[in-house]
């Protein structure tokens, strides 16, 4: 049975009391799902923004992601924008389900400690018209990733995952590094 081992942190930009950032987790019995959303700009028009992912997450999480991608991207028109990726686990078919666009990176190191990088999609959604696609990757026991948004520089992401056995070492050891200057969101995961 796959299990799944999550860590998350969000933080606003310059300790303030509004991210522009979001983030959503579910564990379900055949898959765990996770994104994070940032909206563009900061304050509140950002949070609006970012606040729209976890509503259609929650709804809709037996979705496709390039479903769940639409219907966020469908949900912002009128709205500042915002770079999403989501990223599904499969329990059955052992795969990532994964799709992003914008600047929300992800890196995940396999069993066999490749460092696989998913490109995302350049822009932003807003409602405009746009293809979404998603990518499936395979992944095995002990398989780990990382998610984070533009708020985070990973300067060595393989060295990350591979020296840090667990999400939240992963999650610690990033912190002591984040400027501030911007809203700070990541998710570490580790598939068992």
């Amino acid at each position: 049975m796959t299990t799944v081992v999550s860590a998350i942190y969000c933080a606003a930009k310059e300790h303030g009391l509004i991210a522009g950032d979001s983030c959503f987790e579910k564990y379900h019995l055949d898959y765990y799902i996770c994104s994070i959303a940032d909206g563009l700009g900061s304050g509140e028009m950002a949070q609006q923004s970012a606040a729209v992912m976890p509503e259609i997450l929650t709804k809709y999480s037996d979705e496709s992601v390039c479903q769940l991608m639409a219907r966020c991207n469908e949900a912002l028109k009128y709205k500042r924008g915002a770079a999403i990726a989501i990223a599904k686990v499969h329990y059955a078919t052992q795969q990532v389900e994964y799709s992003s666009v914008g600047n929300v990176q992800m890196y995940m190191i396999n069993d066999a400690d490749k460092l696989i990088y998913p490109i995302p999609q350049a822009g932003f959604l807003s409602g405009r018209k746009l293809h979404i696609t998603s990518q499936n990757i395979n992944y095995q026991p002990n398989s780990r990733f990382f998610m984070h948004s533009d708020g985070i520089v990973v300067r060595r992401p393989a060295e990350l995952i591979k020296n840090h056995s667990s999400a939240q070492a992963m999650v610690n050891a990033v912190i002591p590094t984040i400027d501030f200057k911007d809203d700070a969101t990541m998710i570490a995961i580790e598939i068992k």
